[in-house]
């Protein structure tokens, strides 16, 4: 089955999630930003970067080299005519995390945000723990489950809506656990909670040494 990220205009997804009511853009930006700061990495690698959300928050003094990835190939192009030549270090690649090899350097940080819900875990947590170097960090977003609110919000971008059928919310302890198997040891994990009501898991993960 096509995999329904590659139908998705970037303008669409953008929009949604900078609404208002969703309000996911700000956050999703913050929590790089944060982790970009308690880090303080060399290198980052950040997975599904559509558009390029939050590079605008990398300090090029302390993060010499910045990897994005995602399996659309347009929003790839896109990233790159918005942030070569103001970002320096800047390599992209269109990838599929859950098939093939990741063709980049290792990297001592990953960010992976709202990716987990559309991918197998043991294969695409195994490709990202041989993408981060030994002592390296993994930080994830989840989003969590709610009675009341629908996993892919409704917007006028229906476009979106082609998420449904393929979204499956992970828990934290599933993540944890999956992770755990390819060297990555939790760190932390902190609950947010958006306007909407919907809530997110943000964690860190170590991975081994050696």
């Amino acid at each position: 089955m096509r995999n329904p990220w590659l139908d998705i205009p970037l303008s669409d997804y953008e929009s949604h999630i900078s609404m208002p009511a969703i309000d996911q853009a700000d956050m999703l930006a913050a929590q790089f930003s944060d982790a970009l700061l308690r880090f303080s990495p060399e290198s980052v690698a950040v997975i599904g970067c559509a558009g390029g959300n939050g590079f605008d928050k990398i300090d090029a003094s302390v993060t010499r080299r910045v990897v994005g990835v995602d399996i659309n190939p347009g929003y790839i192009v896109a990233a790159s005519s918005r942030f070569e030549g103001s970002v320096p270090g800047l390599e992209f690649h269109v990838a599929d995390i859950q098939s093939g090899s990741l063709a980049f350097e290792p990297v001592d940080l990953v960010y992976a945000a709202l990716v987990f819900e559309y991918v197998s875990l043991p294969e695409s947590l195994g490709r990202l723990s041989g993408a981060c170097r030994p002592g390296g960090r993994l930080v994830t977003v989840l989003q969590l489950p709610s009675p009341d609110i629908h996993a892919v919000s409704p917007s006028p971008y229906r476009s979106i809506q082609a998420l449904v059928p393929c979204m499956r919310l992970v828990s934290p302890e599933e993540l944890a656990g999956c992770a755990a198997t390819v060297g990555f040891s939790q760190e932390s994990g902190t609950t947010l909670a958006l306007g909407s009501g919907k809530k997110f898991v943000v964690q860190t993960y170590r991975r081994a040494d050696g």
